[in-house]
């Protein structure tokens, strides 16, 4: 049975994957989504970093999030993108959808290209609703290195 006595004050939570081992655990992308979530109005994140973990691998902080999400602790996992679920485009978003199944929403970082071309972002799992969005989709020919760009 799942937990309710989290959801008078639900937590918001980061989640990044790098492989290999970044020194800097992401900085730049953590910055980036702990300001998008203040923009939001969203509680400060609490971050979760599978660091050195390939995509293939297990991802131990990810299966902690989402079984976090499933007991109502997590309402909204903040991602730059899809792509730190898996590599392979369908893969990653079943994982979003679990989150989606279990009542957290999956926002994805806009890229700067969509920032400058004024373009509304969007959910890539919902509907815009009540100033929730994630990203357009529109196919990216590459994924972010795990550096400190964006």
């Amino acid at each position: 049975m799942r937990s309710t006595a989290h959801r008078r004050h639900p937590a918001t939570a980061v989640y990044l994957r790098c492989y290999p081992f970044d020194r800097q655990a992401m900085a730049s992308h953590r910055g980036a989504l702990e300001e998008y979530a203040v923009s939001l109005g969203l509680p400060i994140p609490v971050v979760h970093l599978d660091n050195g973990v390939s995509s293939r691998m297990n991802k131990p902080l990810l299966e902690s999030l989402l079984a976090r999400a499933a007991d109502g602790f997590f309402q909204t996992v903040l991602v730059p993108g899809l792509w730190v679920f898996a590599l392979d485009d369908a893969r990653a978003a079943a994982v979003a959808d679990g989150f989606r199944q279990v009542g957290a929403r999956v926002v994805e970082l806009p890229g700067r290209r969509y920032r400058r071309a004024g373009h509304p972002p969007r959910s890539g799992t919902d509907r815009p609703t009540h100033g929730s969005f994630t990203r357009l989709s529109i196919p990216s020919p590459h994924r972010p290195p795990c550096t400190n760009s964006l």
